[in-house]
């Protein structure tokens, strides 16, 4: 059912004309970013806090580690294994779904990582993690033994990129390079193409489609026929959505905004 729920949305996304939203729940914040689950659960990110909010809008709980400094990314593909990281220390910190700590921050450097700019849940527990230095992917499984190294990606193909967004989805990685596009890798490293979709620092993928937001303007980009459509949006002056869970979830600057969408 879930499948057949995904697929659904997917296709309803990929279709041409005006969804219709209802608005959930509407909360005065301000964040820097939010990311979301695929049981419609908000994260919202602010410095060195973390707050969790249910898909009804009201907030779950909150975390931070002062001694990590700023929170860079959240990966929330695992509702229960939420993946931390925290760019300018190198290091990464996984919480449970009540927002507790699994264990203590880990050391990229310590996995022999010198330059650790990106990072992403894997399959089974697992996490790539993207080192500049190197120009390499490396995935590690959930006892934090590397499984998987790329190395030279700039060797493969050509030049020397510069990512800002690292996702896996469903046996592919994405990994976006905002002057070429996103280059796809399957989940051995193996690079497989560009998707020529330019200037990307965030996505998602739901389905068969890759949905982002541009100059004000949620975009569904099919993977499979490479048709890509414009999606109406009911909000002004976002700083950032995403889709989950039949529900359209909106940042503005003053504002987190839920949507179930009909």
């Amino acid at each position: 059912m879930k499948s057949f729920q995904i697929l659904l949305f997917s296709f309803f996304f990929s279709l041409p004309g005006f969804p219709q939203y209802n608005l959930v729940a509407e909360i005065n914040v301000k964040a820097d970013y939010f990311t979301s689950d695929n049981l419609g659960n908000t994260y919202l990110v602010k410095g060195n806090e973390l707050f969790k909010y249910l898909p009804n809008g009201k907030l779950f709980n909150r975390y931070s580690n002062l001694l990590l400094g700023n929170i860079t990314a959240v990966d929330a593909a695992n509702p229960l294994k939420l993946l931390l990281f925290y760019r300018d220390f190198s290091k990464i910190q996984f919480l449970d779904n009540q927002l507790a700590e699994n264990r203590g921050g880990i050391s990229l450097q310590d996995l022999g990582l010198e330059q650790s700019t990106l990072i992403c849940t894997s399959f089974d527990n697992g996490f790539w993690v993207y080192d500049q230095l190197s120009f390499s992917l490396i995935r590690f499984n959930q006892a934090f033994d590397k499984v998987q190294e790329v190395r030279n990606i700039n060797q493969n193909i050509g030049y020397e990129p510069q990512p800002d967004f690292l996702l896996e989805s469903d046996e592919w990685l994405y990994l976006s390079n905002h002057e070429t596009g996103i280059l796809v890798f399957d989940i051995f490293g193996t690079y497989f193409k560009t998707i020529p979709l330019k200037g990307l620092n965030k996505f998602q993928i739901t389905g068969e489609n890759l949905l982002y937001f541009k100059e004000g303007k949620l975009f569904s980009y099919n993977l499979k026929t490479l048709e890509e459509r414009e999606v109406q949006i009911p909000d002004e002056e976002i700083q950032m959505l995403r889709v989950e869970k039949e529900k359209l979830i909106i940042l503005t600057k003053e504002k987190l905004k839920i949507y179930e969408v009909k």
